[in-house]
């Protein structure tokens, strides 16, 4: 059985792919030197960020770093979907409602099956020999994952799933500040999101204290910082400003 063990070396370029140099992304769907440092950390062919509408067939958003010659070209779209929706290997979300696993292709088809079947079809038609897929929180019917792939060489393994479900929450949060900055609302610490976070639940600024184990006298100063960063003068104004595009990605 294989080891599963993180090891400070994994550590180190772990925290290198979140490093917050490398949160730019003007203009991409994912900031592609995070899907660089990514690549370092865990190699693959290709990765994928992906933004979809399965329910309606169609694609919104992609962001891919690739050494793979392009490959199928848009009159096969219809052939995917068909596929995404007859195998759990792509549907995997939409079928549990489990948006935050990270899963691979070998979870459902063996070797041979992915030679020899129907259920491997659009892997073999891009020359995919593994596939691994990273699944974003799901909003107003879109579907976002992180999908890496290999064309040569072994399967992904299970000690590089651990690793990106130990990344999964921080490449989540990587995608909602670039809706945030698209947005135009200004960065906020991460302490200052818990406390909003908080507020929009309806707590008061005693009950807020109490969770955050501080005096009610900073939860006063950290709303004042807040209202200052959007721009605003009430909580209900922050609330309103800050989570629709915070709750999207």
């Amino acid at each position: 059985m294989e080891q599963l063990t993180v090891t400070e070396r994994d550590l180190r370029r772990m925290l290198d792919v979140v490093d917050h140099q490398r949160w730019g992304g003007a203009g991409q769907e994912f900031p592609r030197d995070v899907l660089r440092a990514l690549r370092d950390l865990i190699p693959a062919d290709d990765i994928t960020f992906q933004v979809s509408r399965p329910h309606d067939r169609v694609f919104v958003g992609l962001e891919e770093l690739t050494s793979v010659p392009p490959g199928l070209d848009d009159d096969c779209d219809e052939l995917f979907w068909q596929l995404y929706w007859r195998y759990k290997t792509c549907s995997r979300p939409q079928r549990t409602g489990d948006h935050e696993s990270v899963w691979m292709t070998y979870d459902y088809l063996s070797m041979r099956q992915l030679v020899n079947s129907e259920a491997g079809l659009w892997d073999r038609m891009n020359g995919v020999r593994s596939e691994i897929a990273v699944p974003f929180p799901e909003h107003d019917g879109e579907d976002r994952r992180m999908l890496l792939f290999r064309t040569t060489g072994p399967g992904f393994s299970e000690r590089e799933r651990l690793l990106l479900q130990l990344l999964r929450p921080h490449l989540v949060e990587i995608r909602r500040d670039l809706e945030r900055r698209r947005a135009g609302i200004p960065d906020l610490t991460s302490r200052q999101w818990e406390l909003l976070r908080l507020v929009a639940a309806g707590h008061s600024n005693t009950q807020i204290a109490r969770r955050l184990f501080v005096a009610e006298g900073t939860v006063r100063k950290h709303l004042e910082n807040i209202y200052e960063r959007l721009g605003v003068n009430s909580r209900t104004a922050a609330v309103a400003t800050a989570f629709p595009v915070a709750n999207s990605a």
